[in-house]
């Protein structure tokens, strides 16, 4: 569910709880002291309807204020977005242009013909992959959720992941879930990559009990005051300024797992590692 509709029904439940509560207590005093109210029910008809407005204004009141800060907290988000969107597709066509301005400086062998059109190939290819990437980020849950679907076996599906960095323990194979399979492994083989890449050369251990997967690297950790940005898109922590991406990784996982259903928590000490817990507990 949307955050602006999960403040909207918050706020709803709020005030129809508060007017239910208010209009509860004036039927309980009427009904014990009926021969000393009675006289005065206009009165207290007023003093209903003026307690219920303050209610209302008061609860309306921080429904706005808070629909305010979020309103302006995603235009910031979209903002943010589209300045980095634009830098990372502004970096590899700058690479294509400059890899064409100098081949085309002077008369060249094949064989550098060659390794400026693979230059050009993996830049052209770079950008590709991150318009499918984004492509998939604009798509809404619905749309997600209508991609083919297959029940898989965790336990067996992480086996396509393991390497020798990797340190698998599943407690069993008895966890089942429906997903679109491919979607999974983008997923989840974001989040690892990511841990192998920030680790070096050290250990990735991947734990799996029930429905829930822990997967915990070596790595560089990250931030705390940064620990809240890392789901935007495009966000990448200063200390990972010396490794290859473009930050969308792992927002573009967390996406899919939340559309199924997964809840996903992020824990990290810096200079020590990163812990990624997955619960699948909801995903059916």
């Amino acid at each position: 569910m949307m955050p602006g509709k999960k403040i909207a029904y918050r706020y709803t439940y709020i005030t129809v709880g508060a007017i239910t509560a208010v209009s509860i207590l004036f039927y309980l005093v009427i009904v014990v002291f009926p021969d000393i109210l009675l006289p005065y029910r206009i009165g207290l008809l007023i003093a209903f309807l003026c307690m219920n407005g303050i209610l209302v204004y008061v609860v309306a009141k921080r429904y706005a204020n808070e629909m305010t800060a979020w309103i302006e907290s995603a235009y910031q988000s979209e903002k943010s977005f589209i300045s980095n969107a634009s830098h990372e597709l502004n970096n590899p066509l700058t690479a294509i242009q400059g890899e064409c301005e100098i081949s085309l400086m002077k008369e060249r062998s094949p064989a550098e013909y060659q390794v400026s059109l693979r230059r050009i190939a993996s830049e052209a290819q770079r950008i590709i992959q991150l318009m499918k990437h984004l492509m998939f980020l604009s798509k809404g849950e619905e749309e997600i959720l209508k991609t083919a679907s297959e029940t898989i076996v965790l336990a067996e599906f992480m086996m396509q992941f393991m390497e020798k960095r990797i340190l698998f323990a599943p407690d069993n194979f008895a966890f089942m879930m429906d997903v679109n399979p491919h979607l999974l492994k983008m997923a989840l083989g974001n989040i690892i990559g990511n841990a192998l890449k920030y680790s070096g050369d050290k250990t990735v251990e991947i734990r799996l009990r029930g429905s829930v997967m822990e997967i915990k690297d070596q790595g560089i950790g990250i931030p705390p005051e940064e620990l809240a940005r890392i789901f935007q898109p495009f966000y990448r922590a200063a200390n990972t300024r010396g490794y290859t991406g473009n930050g969308i990784g792992l927002s573009l996982s967390i996406r899919i797992l939340h559309v199924y259903g997964a809840e996903v928590t992020i824990s990290s000490v810096p200079n020590e590692g990163t812990k990624v817990k997955i619960d699948f507990q909801h995903v059916r």
